[in-house]
C-alpha cells in the first residue's frame, strides 16, 4: 500500500510537470515574448534664433570668412544630450550681405547650429521670404546641407506634399513636427506659390483674424498618417514683445489638442511666456495630457552691455511597455545666458550654460564666475522660471 501510494505521488508530480512546461514554453522564448522596460525620448526646444549685428561681426575673422564656434562652444553639451533639439531659425541664409536689416546671416552659422546640436530648424516664420523665393529655397539648402531638417517651408508644391511631416524615429518612439507661421513680415506670398509657408490664418497679411482651419488640420491629418507616438508642432505666432495670449492663440491650441497635436511650441514675441499643461477630453471620451509653450522668447540674442537669460525647453515623453501608449511625462527648463564679455576679450560674445555655470559656482570652482555673476545668474533663473510657471 505504500509503495501504491509514492507511485501515485510520483505520477501526480510528473503530470504537474508537464503541465507546467506546456503552459509556459520554452523560457527562453518566454522572456522574449515580455513586454521589454519602458523607453523615453528626451526633446528640447529653444524659441528664436536671432543674431545682433555685433554677434555676427565678432564671428568675423580676418579673411572675410566667420566663426560662431567660439560663442556657441560651452552649450554644445547641453543640446546635445537631447535626443531631438529643435528651433525656430529667425532668418535666412540667402547669402551677402548679412546682418538684421538684410534678415540674412553666413552659412557658417548653420555649421555652428548643427555642432551644436539642433536637428530640425522652424524655417515657417515672419522672414520666410524676406529674401524672395531665391531666399526661402537656399536658406533650405543651407540647413539640410548641414545636417538638419527644416519644417514649414517649401520650394516647390511637391515638396510640400511629400515633407510636410518630419518624422524621427528615437528610441523605438516615432516623432512628428509640423510647423506654421501667422505671418510673413507683412509680405505676401507670390501668386501661385501659395504651397511655400505653411500659414495660420487666411488673411496672414492683414488681420490675423481667419484661422486657416482647413490647412491646419489637413498638416494634423497628414502627420497622423505617419503613426506617431508624439506630435509637435511649432507655432510663429502673437505679437513682437507682447506676452499676452490672444484669444485666436486659445482657438488654435484647442484645434490642435482636439486633433491629435500633444505639444505647442510658440516663437515670435522674443518674450518667453508660461508654459501651460492640459488635460484635454477627447472625442472618444479618452483623456490625455497636452502641452503648450505659448513662447520660448529668444535663443542666443545679446548686444553690445547686455547679458540675456534664455530657456531651453526639455520634454520626455515615455513609452508604457504594457499598453504601447506614450505620454509627456516630464517638463523642465535649462538655463542659457548670452552675454558681452567685453571689449578687451578674444571671444567677446558667448552662450553660456547658466545651469551649469551656477552648479560649478556652488561647487567651488570660483574660478569659472565671478561671485557678482553668479549672484545675477541666479536672479535671472529665478525670474525666468516664475514667468514660465515652472517650479
Amino acid at each position: 500500500m505504500t509503495y501504491q501510494l509514492r507511485r501515485g505521488a510520483a505520477a501526480l508530480l510528473l503530470l504537474i510537470a508537464l503541465c507546467l512546461l506546456f503552459a509556459c514554453g520554452d523560457p527562453a522564448q518566454t522572456a522574449q515574448d515580455e513586454p521589454d522596460t519602458n523607453t523615453t525620448v528626451r526633446i528640447s526646444a529653444v524659441g528664436d534664433i536671432f543674431l545682433t549685428e555685433d554677434q555676427i561681426e565678432d564671428a568675423r575673422s580676418a579673411d572675410g570668412s566667420f566663426n560662431f564656434m567660439p560663442q556657441f562652444s560651452d552649450v554644445y553639451a547641453t543640446l546635445s544630450k537631447s535626443d531631438l533639439t529643435i528651433g525656430n531659425f529667425e532668418g535666412t541664409f540667402a547669402g551677402a550681405p548679412y546682418g538684421v536689416a538684410h534678415g540674412s546671416y553666413p552659412d557658417e552659422f548653420a555649421v555652428a547650429l548643427n555642432d551644436a546640436g539642433f536637428d530640425l530648424l522652424q524655417t515657417a516664420n515672419s522672414f520666410s521670404v524676406y529674401n524672395g523665393l531665391a531666399g526661402l529655397k537656399r536658406t533650405k539648402d543651407v540647413i539640410e546641407n548641414n545636417g538638419m531638417l527644416c519644417s514649414g517651408t517649401y520650394r516647390d508644391a511637391s515638396e510640400r506634399s511629400d515633407e510636410q511631416v518630419a518624422v524621427f524615429d528615437l528610441n523605438g518612439i516615432r516623432v512628428a513636427v509640423i510647423s506654421f507661421t501667422k505671418g510673413l513680415g507683412g509680405m505676401s506670398i507670390p501668386s501661385g506659390e501659395e504651397y511655400c509657408v505653411d500659414l495660420l490664418y487666411t488673411d496672414y497679411a492683414t488681420d490675423y483674424e481667419n484661422i486657416d482651419t482647413e490647412g491646419i488640420t489637413a498638416a494634423i491629418d497628414r502627420a497622423k498618417q505617419q503613426k506617431p507616438d508624439v506630435l509637435i508642432a511649432m507655432v510663429h505666432w502673437g505679437s513682437e514683445n507682447v506676452r499676452e495670449v490672444t484669444r485666436r492663440q486659445e482657438q488654435i491650441a484647442d484645434l490642435m489638442f482636439q486633433n491629435g497635436v500633444d505639444a505647442i511650441l510658440g516663437s515670435h514675441p522674443h518674450l518667453v511666456g508660461k508654459v501651460e499643461q492640459r488635460s484635454i477630453r477627447l472625442e472618444d471620451g479618452t483623456r490625455k495630457n497636452v502641452l503648450v509653450a505659448y513662447s520660448l522668447g529668444d535663443f542666443c540674442k545679446v548686444g553690445r552691455g547686455q547679458m540675456n537669460m534664455y530657456p531651453v525647453l526639455n520634454l520626455v515623453f515615455t513609452r508604457d511597455a504594457y499598453t504601447g501608449a506614450t505620454t509627456l511625462t516630464g517638463v523642465s527648463c535649462s538655463s542659457i545666458v548670452a552675454m558681452d564679455n567685453g571689449a578687451e576679450t578674444p571671444d567677446r560674445y558667448t552662450i553660456l550654460d547658466a545651469d551649469n555655470a551656477i552648479s560649478l559656482y556652488e561647487g567651488n570652482y570660483y574660478d569659472r564666475i565671478t561671485s557678482d555673476l553668479y549672484q545675477s545668474l541666479l536672479s535671472k533663473r529665478e525670474y525666468l522660471l516664475s514667468v514660465m510657471e515652472l517650479d
